[in-house]
């Protein structure tokens, strides 16, 4: 009796469960790592925000934080803790599902090629994204929504990717679901980081262009309605939460600190010339003197910023002396928190207001000096002085991503909780925490069986290390050389493809750079893997599809009536 061959299909099927297998057991071998009283701004707010979810009160009660930041992470913990999933093995299943609709996005490139072989390269481009280095980094450990947010904008990118490769290598094939994945995609990362929308949306505008042009070309109109649904999700997402707040806060946003008012009267201080040449300093001392000078109103708010040694321990940075722009809204929020702004959000909305027009009429009548017209925004105003280290910042962050800079699969401190405190932390994300110390250090302790697969983890990204930039470079030179097919051959076959794989290796590109522009104008804490980790999947797609792209079987479009 012979037995039964499996299909290429099946032997697919098979290859990418045992890669998934293999990801969650060396995701399982990994420990969560919290600093209780270390992280009030971050990994705190969002885990105090899951259990109050969890609860049923959505994000807790209302304070200076409250609505500081956009809250999707949350719900997501608290799915995970309702489904009673580990914390560390629901993120790495989350990116090996946004892998798999990456790896499958790109199937049109090469289904030219036979099933074995489209099969191979399937499981291929699946095993380098689900693999990442950059997706077990240590940052992943953190409770904080950076171990999630790559994996969103790759659904995001794979959407879009794979509804483009359809819509003009595959006249019959059904793009919706692809769309909605966008759109999905979208959404989730809009409502987890607030500098999402300026990542994502132009990616989003463009290939919608594209899609659209090519759909006219084409003579299927029908399709054109189908280009509204990412954007219908993202606005199902968005208004479903300003809804929540609205119910439980009586605010109508996302948040109440990237707009609105507080972002209004941030923008006004900022607006305010100062003596200082400091670019990290948004907000000078000499600055708040002159506010205070011109709205005596503001006065017992900005007292505690000089005053208040708890305040300035927790927020000043005596290397600049003063409070750096990327801390400086933190601390006057907590000072207003202290003088009762934050009572109800009514009352910090109509503080900030007030403070915002009070300010900006000031500038606008020459009673304080203005280096800047309007603004609503928390973040600083560009600067042509900060350039040349923004282009270098931006360097020095691809150059961390091509070559897997700090990306250990362990976190090198030890947690710091007490035993209760460890207790809860543990319940909730159902998994351990490095919190046992080796013996007469304070170094974590991990057992035998978890060095052997950081062990593992390690060596994969070494081969990552020394791989990607000489695959990367060779996919620049192939897509390059592409412009004159794209010149010359029948478009929408070739440009679109063409166009798409340019678009996400500028998308990485964008991405350092506003990291970039961000550190030198706000933070200042050096290049981080956490807020690079959304670029290594782009160039490891960009060099899947460019170097495939090639292959794609354009006779069979131009033999087409």
């Amino acid at each position: 009796m012979s037995k039964r061959k499996l299909s290429p299909h099946g032997r697919l099927w098979l290859c990418l469960a045992a890669l998934t297998a293999l990801r969650l057991v060396l995701a399982g071998q990994q420990l969560a790592y919290v600093w209780v009283g270390g992280a009030p701004l971050d990994d705190e707010l969002m885990f105090r925000a899951a259990n109050s979810i969890s609860a049923g009160q959505w994000l807790g009660g209302y304070d200076y934080l409250t609505l500081s930041k956009a809250m999707f992470f949350p719900v997501w913990l608290a799915l995970l803790h309702a489904l009673h999933l580990p914390y560390l093995v629901g993120g790495a299943a989350l990116w090996c599902a946004a892998s798999l609709l990456a790896a499958f996005a790109l199937r049109p490139l090469w289904a030219g090629k036979g099933a074995p072989s489209a099969a191979r390269r399937t499981a291929a481009v699946y095993a380098a994204l689900a693999f990442l280095p950059s997706s077990w980094a240590a940052y992943t450990l953190r409770v904080y929504r950076d171990n999630i947010f790559p994996a969103l904008c790759l659904v995001f990118f794979a959407g879009w990717a794979g509804a483009a490769l359809r819509a003009v290598l595959d006249d019959t094939a059904n793009i919706l679901p692809w769309l909605a994945a966008a759109g999905a995609g979208l959404a989730c990362a809009y409502l987890t980081r607030e500098d999402a929308g300026m990542f994502l949306l132009p990616f989003a505008a463009a290939a919608t262009l594209i899609l659209l042009v090519t759909f006219c070309v084409q003579k299927k109109p029908r399709r054109i309605a189908g280009l509204l649904l990412p954007y219908a999700l993202l606005a199902a997402g968005v208004l479903s939460f300003c809804g929540l707040n609205q119910r439980y806060y009586g605010v109508f946003a996302l948040s109440d600190f990237s707009q609105g008012s507080f972002a209004a009267a941030m923008g006004a201080m900022m607006r305010v010339d100062t003596e200082s040449e400091e670019p990290l300093l948004s907000v000078p001392q000499d600055a708040r003197q002159k506010i205070v000078d011109a709205v005596p109103e503001l006065q017992p708010v900005l007292a505690h910023l000089e005053n208040d040694d708890e305040l300035r321990n927790s927020f000043y940075d005596p290397s600049v002396g003063d409070y750096r722009a990327g801390s400086y809204y933190w601390a006057i929020r907590r000072a207003a928190w202290l003088e009762g702004v934050y009572d109800t959000p009514q009352q910090a909305a109509e503080f900030w207001q007030n403070a915002a027009d009070a300010i900006n009429a000031a500038c606008d009548a020459g009673i304080l000096p203005s280096r800047t017209g309007r603004r609503v925004a928390t973040n600083q105003p560009f600067r042509a002085a900060l350039v040349p280290d923004i282009l270098r910042e931006t360097a020095a962050g691809f150059a961390h991503a091509l070559f897997f800079a700090d990306c250990p699969p362990q976190e090198s401190l030890l947690s710091l909780a007490n035993p209760d405190d460890t207790a809860v932390y543990t319940a909730y994300l159902h998994g351990g925490l490095n919190g046992s110390a080796q013996a007469g250090t304070d170094k974590p302790y991990y057992s035998p069986v978890q060095r052997a697969a950081y062990a593992v983890m390690n060596a994969i990204c070494a081969v990552y290390r020394y791989i990607l930039w000489l695959l990367l470079a060779a996919a620049v030179v192939r897509h390059l050389t592409g412009v004159r097919r794209v010149c010359t051959a029948p478009a929408p076959q070739t440009a679109v493809p063409w166009l798409l794989l340019f678009g996400l290796l500028g998308m990485a590109v964008l991405r350092c750079a506003m990291i970039a522009f961000v550190e030198v104008s706000s933070f200042g804490i050096g290049t981080s893997t956490m807020y690079l980790a959304t670029v290594h999947p782009l160039l490891v797609l960009f060099t899947a599809a460019a170097l495939a792209d090639a292959e794609i079987p354009f006779k069979k479009h131009k033999e087409k009536p």
